[in-house]
């Protein structure tokens, strides 16, 4: 791929990103986050570029959502739920064009993976450990599951590892600030930004 559309495609992520942070803000606090989502979503779209992520496009959109997910969730705990459907139709998107490509069986293999960590996530959903909003947002990481059954394996517990540190340190923070460290001091948990590393991580390593 050339600079120019390296440039091209990393600029639309940054713009997608901010806008769907802004659009889906409630309070001036996430909006000022914004910018940062931006640049994680360039950034983002030009490593997976020099990787040689497949569908540029598809995967810039992608890293967008995840970006703009992550944001929100960090300032408001919650991930919204039409980013999270945007995220998810342009995965989808992503399988669509590899099967056209000449890879269907690639893609439908990745389509069921993604199904499999769905429906994992859907449980953890049911036991009260995640929210429905990070269920939708799986759906988001579809083009990783390309990687096959690995690139399932390490994003699930790269996302699960990361969800669990960050518990860890806000209950490491709450007890700073004189809490007991419980889970009514600590409040819920933010899962869409471990989840947004462990989906890039995992793009790059199975690209």
């Amino acid at each position: 791929m050339s600079p120019f559309a390296v440039a091209l495609f990393a600029t639309g992520a940054a713009v997608v990103a901010a806008a769907g942070v802004r659009a889906a803000a409630t309070s001036p606090d996430t909006r000022r986050v914004a910018p940062g989502a931006a640049v994680a979503a360039g950034a983002a779209t030009v490593a997976l570029a020099a990787a040689g992520a497949p569908v540029p496009a598809g995967t810039a959109l992608v890293a967008a959502g995840m970006a703009a997910a992550a944001a929100v969730d960090a300032v408001e705990r919650r991930v919204p739920t039409g980013v999270a459907r945007l995220t998810g139709a342009a995965a989808t998107g992503t399988l669509v064009a590899r099967a056209a490509g000449g890879d269907p069986g690639g893609a439908a293999t990745a389509a069921l993976l993604t199904l499999a960590l769905v429906a994992g996530f859907a449980a953890l959903w049911l036991a009260r450990a995640l929210g429905f909003g990070d269920v939708r947002l799986a759906a988001g990481t579809a083009p990783a599951m390309l990687g096959g059954v690995p690139a399932l394996v390490l994003l699930a517990w790269g996302a699960l590892l990361g969800g669990g540190l960050v518990a860890l340190a806000r209950r490491a923070r709450a007890r700073r600030r004189g809490g007991d460290g419980t889970a009514g001091a600590v409040g819920s948990v933010p899962f869409a930004p471990p989840l947004a590393v462990a989906w890039l991580v995992t793009m790059l390593a199975v690209a």
